[in-house]
């Protein structure tokens, strides 16, 4: 395994963990029946959002990249951080976070995964 080819397994194996960060802490939150976005869903998304940006970079070469998915997937995950920016916001002012909208966080999650999954 060649340098380039650990590196790229290396910001996918982050952006991963990022992910599991903001679906762990979105379920932990979810299933207690408290609404709140935590610091550990922060993190997650800042950290998905970020190696998945990086993991777009094209490389090593002959790595052919579809460019259509990848944008499905920044989309969703900007979406997911807006959400999540928009709930911290609302739990910081004092005001509640409604119930669709924190089940939206943990669904565009789940849609995000399968488009990872799912789209060839």
């Amino acid at each position: 395994m060649d340098i380039q080819e650990f590196l790229r397994l290396s910001l996918r194996y982050l952006h991963l963990v990022g992910y599991a960060l903001l679906l762990g802490g979105w379920a932990a939150q979810y299933f207690r029946g408290r609404y709140q976005v935590t610091w550990v869903m922060r993190i997650g998304i800042g950290a998905a959002l970020t190696f998945g940006v990086l993991l777009a970079i094209p490389f090593p070469e002959g790595i052919d990249l579809n460019y259509v998915k990848l944008a499905v997937k920044l989309g969703i995950g900007v979406l997911i951080g807006a959400a999540i920016g928009v709930a911290y916001a609302r739990d910081r002012a004092g005001k509640a976070v409604s119930k669709g909208h924190f089940l939206g966080i943990g669904l565009m999650t789940l849609t995000n995964a399968a488009v990872a999954v799912f789209w060839r």
